[in-house]
């Protein structure tokens, strides 16, 4: 059950953290990944009291990603607020707020769960991954500001667009790691 919820964390925080779109359309989409995360903490449940928080966020952020299977490409300069228009950034600051207090628990459940096996180094990367996560949702937020002087929202989108290319491979590692070391040791000693 550990291995196999930390297998769907992996590879759900990949399609909720890869974006790629064709005229619109989400290849990677969000509700797949949230999905594969809201199965992987149901496998979790009896670890962590925070798998048993973060699955309360789970439905929401699957109904809540809908919104972004298809978002029509920005044809025209200037402010766009997208095809649901000012009701979109409600649904975007929602989901902002969900996905962080989502995470958040999932961090802080393998963390706990590190600790009580003695894995100090597991538990110290996953609030450190925390944190990343939530810098790097932050830095998204200033890039809004930041529209207003191109130059700098440029290189700003070069580095957040590196920084999320880097804070997903450090996750999916992370959750592999998980999945191989946070077993319960009846299982780990078989294993060896």
């Amino acid at each position: 059950m550990i291995k196999e919820g930390f297998s769907k964390f992996y590879w759900g925080f990949f399609f909720i953290l890869i974006s790629f779109r064709i005229q619109g359309l989400d290849i990677i989409p969000d509700i797949v990944g949230f999905i594969l995360i809201a199965d992987g903490v149901g496998k979790l449940l009896s670890e962590s009291d925070y798998f048993q928080t973060a699955q309360k966020y789970t439905l929401p952020m699957i109904l809540l990603s809908i919104f972004s299977i298809y978002e029509p490409p920005v044809e025209q300069a200037g402010i766009n607020f997208g095809f649901l228009g000012p009701m979109g950034v409600l649904i975007s600051i929602a989901s902002l707020v969900l996905t962080l207090l989502l995470a958040y628990n999932i961090f802080m459940g393998i963390k706990e769960m590190a600790e009580q096996r003695n894995k100090t180094a597991i538990a110290a990367e996953a609030e450190q991954r925390w944190n990343q996560f939530l810098w790097l949702n932050l830095a998204y937020i200033l890039l809004f500001v930041l529209i207003f002087v191109p130059p700098l929202a440029i290189l700003m989108i070069i580095g957040l667009l590196i920084a999320s290319i880097a804070l997903t491979i450090a996750i999916m590692r992370l959750m592999k790691q998980c999945e191989e070391e946070l077993l319960p040791s009846d299982t780990q000693f078989r294993d060896a």
